[in-house]
């Protein structure tokens, strides 16, 4: 099985023929055009694979239509579901770009040594809020900004920590 990133989510209903509104987890929306199939996720952990009659953009919002989605009333059992994607079909990256996936499998360090385990990433104000957990079992957010985090090291799993007093 390919391995699968989270590319978007579905929001609310457009116009009465079933289209839904989609926001882009990259804001990156050629990608998209190329899919025939999405596999949906909610956060219960459900799963539905549904096949795609179409996207096109609305001013500046994708718009998604679903085969079987009909009516703005059939879109409401989807919004809020997560849309699934091979990694092979995602956005491409550009130079020091990365995808937050690979972040949550690496780990913190200071001068080499591991001092915490990135757990999951958040969506913060101003940037992604990286959740890690030290060895003694304390979590901490951690912004993903150049003024607190260094080299990204996806081989080796690290990220080097330019800040450890964000960890006290």
């Amino acid at each position: 099985m390919e391995d699968l990133l989270a590319t978007g989510l579905l929001k609310s209903s457009h116009g009465v023929r079933g289209e839904m509104k989609v926001h882009s987890y990259s804001d990156e929306y050629a990608h998209f055009f190329k899919l025939e199939k999405l596999l949906l996720r909610n956060k219960d952990g459900r799963e539905r694979t549904c096949l795609v009659e179409g996207f096109r953009m609305n001013g500046g919002e994708l718009l998604v239509k679903l085969q079987g989605i009909d009516s703005p009333e059939a879109t409401k059992a989807l919004a809020g579901w997560e849309i699934w994607i091979p990694r092979s079909s995602a956005a491409q990256l550009c130079d020091g770009e990365v995808y937050v996936k690979d972040l949550c499998a690496c780990s913190l360090t200071v001068g080499g040594l591991a001092v915490a385990k990135v757990v999951s990433a958040i969506d913060g104000p101003q940037a992604l809020l990286l959740e890690v957990e030290t060895p003694d079992a304390r979590k901490y957010l951690v912004p993903y900004m150049a003024q607190y985090l260094g080299a990204v090291d996806l081989m080796s799993g690290t990220i080097e920590l330019l800040a450890p007093w964000l960890l006290s």
